[in-house]
């Protein structure tokens, strides 16, 4: 953050301003009091919804975790591409020094190409670090099983949404692949879709209805 500053001045911000600026970069709260008292402090500036999305993204993660690591909300972050419109984020394990995964939100990529814009996200992975990790740790490749695909109605949120993550993470604890995804308009192609990817139980997740299950 020092640095940061020394480069503010030079720019000629006004001391004062770059105290207060900075002030928002050296809380120590976990991610969920960070985010409020981002929330608090920035007001108005704040997009509409940005906060409560990434709250719903820690919690979610939180919910669904089995593994062990760290969620860490990191207001600093930044990631090189003009193209991201949304949230962004990096992975990084202990064994090295930098990420070894990131990517973010993007819904006009796709339209660049097509010309309809397409709610899209994905990230970048450095296998070749993945492969050296998993090498040390001689750990094994994960044996064909079983394939769950949960569909969820776009309208659940918060700890609806959470609790649906939780049971994905659950099955998938047990050896169970696990697909998550929001529920397109045409759900009779997407069931179709995901049968033909060797699917062979599907779940569907409605906001404020009993959730059914089915099976192909």
């Amino acid at each position: 953050l020092e640095g940061v500053r020394e480069e503010l001045l030079k720019e000629e911000y006004l001391p004062e301003n770059i105290d207060k600026y900075l002030s928002l970069f050296n809380d120590d709260s976990d991610s969920e009091a960070l985010l409020n008292t981002l929330r608090e402090t920035l007001g108005s500036f704040l997009p509409e919804g940005a906060a409560e999305s990434l709250s719903e993204i820690i919690s979610s993660v939180k919910a669904a975790a089995y593994g062990e690591f760290k969620l860490e909300f990191d207001p600093t972050l930044v990631r090189g591409m003009s193209y991201y419109t949304g949230t962004i984020f990096e992975i990084v394990c202990a064994e090295f020094g930098s990420s070894i995964a990131g990517g973010g939100r993007y819904d006009g990529m796709v339209g660049r190409f097509t010309g309809n814009d397409v709610p899209a996200c994905g990230f970048s992975i450095g296998f070749e670090r993945i492969i050296t990790i998993l090498s040390e740790r001689k750990t094994g490749s994960p044996e064909k099983g079983k394939k769950t695909a949960f569909l969820i109605d776009k309208a659940i949120k918060g700890e609806e949404f959470s609790a649906i993550m939780k049971e994905a993470s659950r099955l998938r604890a047990e050896g169970i692949t696990v697909l998550c995804a929001r529920m397109m308009k045409n759900k009779r192609f997407q069931k179709d879709s995901l049968e033909a990817a060797g699917y062979s139980e599907i779940r569907d997740f409605y906001a404020d209805k009993d959730n059914s299950k089915k099976e192909i």
